[in-house]
């Protein structure tokens, strides 16, 4: 499987990339602003999912590891195929997404093209606890996971909770308030 490209930009549509990797131009769908994200000529990394079919073989690209990842996690809900998925993704960074999927927020999903409302609820259903099983909080908010246990939370609802907290805080103390506020 081709998961990662480094080369040149030769082309891009608006949903598409074409990447000159030694010679050899691999056509990668890719949302708009990672399309045009750089000029014709210049280097460039698209992380990379190979979706093989009987009768095609495509890319589909994103710009981070991060994004691709969760565009895994996507595709395996049933009804989400790597467009709907790449379009979903498209929507906001991939934190926002995980953030919107944990609170189980419908009607951010059902503005992407392609997704209904069964298949918004189907995706929070199968991927909510995934996400909050994992840890979806960032290594440097494990200090206020902790804290929230300590304070009674459950373990899942408090990584939730440091999951939705506002960028931007820097002390322990500004982070339990804000998580704090959000559970309210």
């Amino acid at each position: 499987m081709i998961m990662r490209l480094q080369g040149t930009v030769l082309e891009h549509g608006v949903d598409w990339v074409l990447v000159d990797v030694a010679g050899v131009g691999y056509r990668v769908h890719a949302p708009l602003s990672l399309a045009t994200a750089q000029p014709i000529g210049a280097s460039i990394i698209v992380w990379t999912h190979e979706a093989v079919r009987e009768d095609r073989r495509e890319l589909y690209g994103f710009a981070t590891q991060e994004a691709l990842e969760l565009f895994w996690k996507l595709i395996e809900v049933n009804g989400v195929g790597p467009r709907v998925a790449q379009k979903i993704l498209a929507a906001g960074l991939p934190e926002e997404v995980k953030r919107h999927v944990m609170e189980g927020d419908v009607t951010f999903l059902t503005r992407v093209p392609g997704v209904g409302k069964k298949t918004a609820q189907k995706i929070i259903l199968e991927l909510k606890g995934v996400l909050v099983d994992e840890g979806v909080v960032a290594t440097g908010d494990q200090d206020l996971v902790d804290v929230l246990t300590g304070l009674g939370y459950a373990a899942s609802e408090a990584r939730a909770l440091a999951a939705r907290i506002p960028s931007g805080l820097n002390t322990i103390e500004d982070k339990v308030k804000a998580a704090l506020q959000t559970s309210q």
